[in-house]
């Protein structure tokens, strides 16, 4: 069904997708990753929002899925409470309107954010799902992003200047945002996700999550060998290319993002 996310004065279209016979689902908030990014997250051919929500409609689960102000409005955005942080509380409050149990679920930078997002929100949420969820300031995540993509040959000249041209276009997404001392002060439960093929967030970050929460007993772990930053298969080396062959979200995805929530839902009866 369809409805309005409302933060001030903007407006966002959203999807809201009910399981069959599902009197009183549990629902997940999805929030994007950076950019101008539909509700489907629609990347080329693929939808991995939009796979998601399917897959988890059908274990019974509902999913809260809207456009991303960046890709309603053409103004430009300063700050990540604009971009993403601010929509992802106002869409947590228009959740609970559908049920009592709301998680959330973050991907990319969505997932980087969603520590600080779960902090701030008003409404109580049930759980957080973070899918690969950046651990490290974004400028060192970029900076190995760019030495992943760029030639072996690019002198170290080019490479600062990609930096620079970033910094000067959207300098919020180079700040850091402290979203590991966040997560540590949370006692939600957290199911972190990571595809080990992923070469925009690594296993690098994966691996500092597990280190930064040891000890922690409300957070579980699941990384994926053959799976990239969309969380689609592939095998051998990741690359661009990859994200234009029309994928879907691997089904044990869903079914671990899926088994996350029905234990809580079945531990808080």
């Amino acid at each position: 069904m369809a409805d309005t996310l409302v933060t001030g004065d903007i407006h966002l279209p959203a999807t809201i997708l009910m399981p069959i016979d599902a009197d009183d689902a549990p629902i997940v908030v999805m929030v994007h990753g950076s950019g101008a990014l539909d509700r489907d997250e629609t990347i080329y051919a693929n939808k991995p929002f939009r796979d998601i929500a399917e897959g988890l409609a059908r274990k019974g689960i509902a999913t809260l899925r809207y456009d991303k102000r960046t890709y309603v409005y053409s103004q430009p955005v300063t700050t990540l409470d604009d971009e993403t942080v601010l929509d992802a509380l106002s869409a947590i409050r228009l959740a609970h309107q559908y049920s009592t149990r709301v998680y959330l679920l973050g991907h990319s930078l969505g997932a980087m954010l969603a520590p600080i997002i779960a902090e701030r929100t008003a409404e109580p949420l049930a759980g957080v799902i973070m899918m690969a969820a950046p651990a490290r300031d974004m400028e060192t995540v970029v900076r190995e992003q760019f030495d992943y993509l760029l030639p072996s040959g690019a002198s170290l000249a080019f490479k600062e200047q990609q930096i620079d041209n970033l910094r000067q276009r959207s300098p919020h997404y180079l700040q850091p945002q402290g979203q590991t001392d966040t997560a540590r002060r949370l006692t939600l439960p957290m199911l972190i996700l990571q595809g080990e093929r992923d070469y925009q967030v690594t296993m690098q970050d994966f691996c500092l999550w597990q280190q930064v929460l040891e000890g922690k007993t409300n957070i579980v772990y699941h990384s994926y060998p053959r799976l990239n930053h969309p969380f689609m298969e592939g095998d051998g080396k990741s690359t661009p290319m990859e994200y234009q062959m029309k994928g879907h979200v691997a089904s044990y995805v869903i079914d671990d993002i899926s088994s996350f929530i029905h234990q809580i839902e079945k531990h808080d009866k």
